[in-house]
């Protein structure tokens, strides 16, 4: 029922294609079950014209005997009712009875097709397959043969042949799927070409809708008869588009209409509403003279149909709504006259008939698609219902009359009866059941705006959920119970405050005063007067009516009663009054409070209040020293600075996931977010976070009276050590405490206790010399307290060290030093002369102040002004000591009367320094200085012992003319060391020669290289234990190739000569060449390692070691040599 009458028919799903049987029935009829099941088993490709897409269709056919009545006109567009295909079924065999009665029975047959103009037919030969007669001749000609030449001599695909599928053999198989495939496909090619005529004619009819006799519903019947066939077809888009396209026609002639192009059919429409059956999502048939309702719920209910044909009930609830506005719309345009309150009688029972039909579809998915548009209709439905209440008379607190009682029988007459069952009450029934009753219509209201509420909150459209609250508040307040529509109205208020809607939040707030002054809850409405009397978006009459209510409420008042800054008082900034991070202790701490008072009119306050916190957060290290420094210290905090962030909007906490496959390999990569999901807190109370105000900042005067706007209030405390942050504002006016947010970011400062401090520096000297008297500042800076007057700090030096404050005075180890300045904050600063004996070491100075029991202990490094490093040179047995110099201070030093002895007086020193009037050098950091003496040695076949020798020097400070001169004062230098095997052992000699016939050395050919090893003094007694030694050639090896060994051993026994080694070199450049680099060192055999064994445990094995010679023992008198090699002959004179 769509307000028309039901459908007597069979629904369309049920229709199939209609295909006639002609010829042998009694044949067909053997095949008629199976051929019918076997044609929609399998799917066809529908190819279409106009390039449209290719579909699958599965075609079911109907079957019914050949009738000419029953043929179709050619201007008769009925597809649906009437057959677009024939078949002749015979089982003819014989050629001669096939010419006798068969032919004249399929020609009157085909006579009948053509004069409809019918091209679609098929002819079907049944044949029964046998075996034995497939091993005889077969005929020349069969009776399909005849017949394709008789009536499709060019269409052989009409005339078919099939064997009767009663055996189920391959053969018969095999064309039993050729008939069905035929069949489906000759099927959809009637049915394509009649498609394609209606379109035609449809597209044809659409082009003359502006022409006089034009009719829509004659129109919309074409079409729909177009849409039926897509629809049988399984086609159930291109059966919407079709139903869409006559919606979108119908609502173009009724706007057309309205601007005054109005068609003389829409009249039709335009009569008096009779009927307002509600909507009805089934089969129905559209009456012959609809109303406006009845065509639109007819036509949405073919919308709807299609849409639960493809599984979408979403699509279907997402176009109920703006289908329901277009149908008041069109009403109002069409100035379409009914009784009150049927309109919404209709749009209340279409709403539910389609809420009804989406419940139907459990699936999660589903109901999760469909919640996004159900929402918007359970809203709208309670909307219509408590329209008709009102109409009625049935809202809480009326009752009603004899005329609104006459409306309810009317609108109950015109929603016609649609019964349910008694579990499952039809739309129908609901609104007549709460028309009857005003405890049903309550029921029922609260019911839908629940769903609506709930719905609406489930797909997160808190915003529309929180509006059907107020209405809801509103319905709660008709019925008396206050607390309910508090609640609803204070979850409606949080919303309309965040989302910042002021007006809405306001008017809100203006509702909740209301139902706490009805409640009889004095607290909150004390807070809800003080927001209203502070909302800039009320009149002025209004608020200073709510400000009076506020202070009238105030001596009711028994406890106190804290009320937000929100909206009432705004703070505009809080500033400290200390230019650094740090604060010293006993000092007044002053802070200003700029805030904004929305009252209409003057406030007197009894306390204004900042809460004082110690500051427990850990920050880093460089962000402390910023903020000690002064760098980085947040003095001002502004009301932007307060101005909370919106967690939707702050940056997103995001890295990168790689996925791996077993083989390491990666499989995916993602970005994967760390933020905390939101999560849902509306519902939650939430407390206004409250500081300790143990510790807090005092106004200096009070009682204070704020004004309405901006205020400059000044706050006050003596400060105490520690680390502290603002973290609360709070102003009492009475009983009523107002309290602001928490101040972030916090206003941190730290109150400290600074102690006296001492420091020793270098001052401008820059390094400590040992050696040098240099000067030293000590700096003695007082806290922030003072000491007692005649207060002295009392300096230790460790051993090597002295100083003194006084220039003229001797340098000592202790020292006594007045504090000259005690005041808090003051400093004294003295110089102090420094002295640090040689050698060079770290020194301490142990400090001993008047605040304070413990020693402190300074450590100081010196450092030599000079350092002294010693060679030993050899040339053949004549030895020669090198003394080195080098400056480590910029300080410029000067020496003089340099000597170089042996503390024994054994060996004396030949200086081969060059001699000057002026024996003095200068130096200082980078510059050295050599010197020069030969050792007089005798040795006289004797072992040589060591010597301990002793080099000193004079130094002299030398300072600028621009400096004063501190310390002239020449102090000696002196550096000891020891000479060791010194003594001149062994002579290397080499030499490289060409070979023999060569005259002179060339790249790539073979030279002698020539060692001679000579032993200085056979008869030493040092040398016994030497009885062989290693040579070892040392070549670079891009220069020579060194051919055979490159080490060897050869005995040098107390008797024997110099020994010589011939070896065997090729050089592999030309050029003077360096030669071959040769080292000696001491060969002890296997036995003598053995036999030191006992002496040396670390080496005991049995294996020969070698040792180096000390520097000195070998002289090698062929270093630095050259050889002048030539190129290669090739070379030379080239290729």
């Amino acid at each position: 029922m769509n307000g028309v009458i039901s459908a007597k028919e069979d629904s369309l799903i049920d229709r199939k294609p209609i295909i006639t049987c002609g010829g042998e029935l009694e044949v067909f009829s053997s095949i008629e079950d199976a051929l019918a099941l076997a044609l929609p088993q399998d799917s066809c490709e529908w190819r279409r014209s106009l390039g449209r897409p290719v579909r699958s269709v599965h075609i079911g056919v109907k079957f019914t005997p050949f009738s000419p009545a029953a043929l179709p006109r050619e201007s008769q567009w009925d597809l649906i009712r009437h057959p677009l295909f024939h078949i002749y079924w015979t089982e003819c065999t014989d050629i001669d009875v096939y010419k006798t009665s068969v032919r004249d029975d399929i020609e009157s047959w085909l006579k009948e097709l053509t004069s409809r103009n019918i091209t679609d037919w098929l002819i079907v030969v049944v044949e029964t397959y046998d075996a034995k007669r497939t091993n005889k001749l077969l005929p020349r000609t069969t009776v399909l043969d005849k017949i394709r030449a008789d009536f499709a001599p060019k269409q052989g695909d009409r005339c078919i042949s099939v064997l009767s599928p009663s055996r189920h053999e391959t053969r018969t198989a095999d064309s039993w799927r050729g008939l069905v495939a035929r069949v489906r496909h000759l099927v959809l090619v009637a049915y394509a070409r009649a498609v394609t005529k209606l379109e035609d004619y449809v597209r044809q009819q659409r082009e003359r809708r502006n022409e006089i006799g034009w009719h829509f519903i004659k129109y919309f019947q074409l079409q729909e008869e177009l849409a039926q066939v897509l629809e049988m077809l399984g086609l159930y888009d291109e059966s919407l588009v079709q139903y869409d396209e006559l919606d979108a026609l119908f609502s173009q002639f009724v706007v057309n209409g309205h601007m005054g192009d109005a068609a003389t059919w829409l009249s039709e429409f335009q009569t008096t509403l009779e009927r307002w059956h509600g909507l009805r999502l089934g089969p129905a048939v559209l009456p012959t003279k609809p109303s406006l309702l009845e065509l639109r719920s007819y036509l949405f209910a073919k919308q709807a149909h299609m849409l639960l044909l493809t599984c979408k009930p979403w699509e279907m609830a997402s176009r109920c709504l703006p289908f329901l506005h277009t149908c008041v719309r069109e009403l109002s345009l069409l100035e379409v006259s009914s009784q009150p309150g049927a309109v919404a009688c209709w749009l209340f029972l279409a709403c539910l008939e389609v809420l009804h039909t989406c419940d139907k579809f459990n699936d999660s998915g589903q109901v999760e698609a469909y919640s996004l548009y159900t929402a918007g209709l359970w809203a709208y439905a309670s909307q219509k219902l408590r329209e008709l209440g009102d109409l009625c008379g049935l809202l809480p607190g009326g009752s009603p009359t004899s005329e609104q009682l006459h409306i309810v029988v009317g609108l109950s007459a015109g929603m016609g009866d649609c019964p349910g069952t008694p579990g499952n009450p039809s739309p129908t029934d609901k609104l007549k059941e709460a028309l009857c009753s005003q405890d049903a219509f309550n029921k029922i209201y609260l019911e839908l705006s629940e769903l609506a509420m709930g719905t609406y909150k489930h797909i997160g459209r808190l915003r529309s959920a929180r509006l059907v609250g107020r209405e809801l508040a509103s319905f709660y307040k008709l019925l008396g119970e206050t607390q309910k529509a508090a609640a609803f109205l204070g979850d409606a208020l949080k919303t309309f405050e965040q989302e910042g809607w002021r007006e809405l939040a306001v008017q809100t707030q203006l509702e909740l005063a209301a139902c706490y002054h009805q409640a009889k809850d004095t607290r909150r409405y004390i807070r809800a007067c003080a927001a209203v009397a502070a909302a800039p978006e009320m009149d002025t009459i209004v608020r200073c009516t709510y400000f009076d209510e506020l202070f009238k409420s105030l001596d009711s008042l028994e406890k106190s009663l804290v009320v937000p800054f929100v909206n009432i008082f705004k703070i505009i900034s809080v500033s400290l009054r200390c230019e650094r991070y740090v604060v010293m202790h006993d000092t007044q701490l002053e802070v200003q409070l700029d805030l904004e008072c929305g009252f209409p009119r003057e406030v007197l306050c009894s306390s204004v209040v900042i809460s004082i916190e110690v500051d427990k957060s850990e920050r880093s290290s460089s962000s402390k020293k910023n903020e000690e420094a002064g760098g980085v210290f947040l003095r001002n905090l502004s009301a932007k600075d307060m101005k909370p962030q919106d967690p939707a909007l702050q940056r997103m906490k995001i890295y990168r996931h790689l996925d791996y496959r077993q083989d390491k390999q990666i499989a995916s990569a993602s970005v994967v977010s760390r933020s905390t999901p939101l999560k849902r807190a509306d519902s939650n109370v939430v407390k206004i976070p409250r500081s300790d105000f143990t510790c807090n900042l005092k106004a200096s005067v009070l009682p204070l009276v704020l004004t309405p706007g901006h205020n400059s209030i000044q706050l006050k405390w003596l400060a105490q050590p520690g680390k502290y942050e603002l973290s609360q504002v709070a102003l009492h006016v009475g009983h009523l405490e107002f309290l602001s947010p928490l101040l972030i970011p916090k206003l941190r400062f730290e109150v400290r206790r600074e102690e006296p401090s001492l420091r020793l520096d270098t001052g401008s000297t820059g390094d400590l010399l040992a050696g040098l008297e240099q000067l030293m500042l000590l700096t003695i800076t007082i806290g922030s307290y003072a000491v007692d007057t005649g207060a002295s700090v009392k300096l230790r030096c460790s051993k090597g060290l002295t100083m003194h404050y006084d220039a003229t005075a001797d340098l000592t180890y202790e020292l006594e030093i007045p504090v000259e300045h005690t005041v808090p904050f003051s400093c004294t600063r003295l110089k102090l002369r420094v002295f640090a004996r040689l050698p060079a070491r770290e020194q301490t100075v142990t400090v001993q102040c008047p605040w304070t029991a413990n020693l402190l202990t300074v450590p100081l490094g010196f450092t030599a002004p000079l350092m002294a490093v010693h060679k030993l040179h050899t040339s053949k047995q004549r030895k020669f000591i090198q003394v080195i110099i080098s400056g480590q201070s910029a300080r410029r030093l000067k020496l003089a009367e340099v000597k170089l002895q042996t503390q024994d007086g054994s060996v004396k020193f030949q200086n081969l320094n060059p001699i000057r009037d002026d024996q003095s050098a200068v130096i200082s950091t980078g510059l050295t200085v050599s010197y020069m003496w030969e050792m007089l040695i005798e040795t006289n076949g004797t072992e040589c012992k060591p010597i301990k020798a002793e080099f000193t020097a004079n130094y002299t400070a030398l300072w600028a003319l621009d400096e004063p001169a501190l310390d002239n004062t020449t102090r000696p230098y002196v550096h000891q060391f020891d000479i060791q095997d010194y003594q001149t052992l062994y002579i290397v000699e080499a030499r490289v020669e060409p070979t023999k016939g060569s005259e002179f050395c060339r790249v790539g050919a073979l030279c002698h290289l020539r060692l001679g090893i000579r032993h200085v003094d056979p008869s030493a007694s040092d040398n016994e234990a030497v009885r062989s030694l290693m040579y070892e050639v040392l070549a670079e090896q891009s220069v020579w190739a060194v051919c055979g060994r490159t080490a060897g051993v050869v005995s040098v026994e107390t008797a024997a000569g110099p020994q010589s080694v011939t070896l065997d070199v090729m050089p592999l450049a030309s050029g003077y060449l360096p030669l071959p680099l040769i080292r000696l060192s001491k060969y002890i055999p296997a036995d003598k390692a053995v036999s030191d064994a006992n002496r040396k445990p670390d080496m005991a094995n049995s294996h020969p070691r070698l040792e180096p010679f000390s520097p000195g023992q070998v002289y090698n008198s062929s270093k630095a040599q050259q050889v002048h090699v030539l190129a290669a002959i090739n070379d030379m004179y080239g290729p």
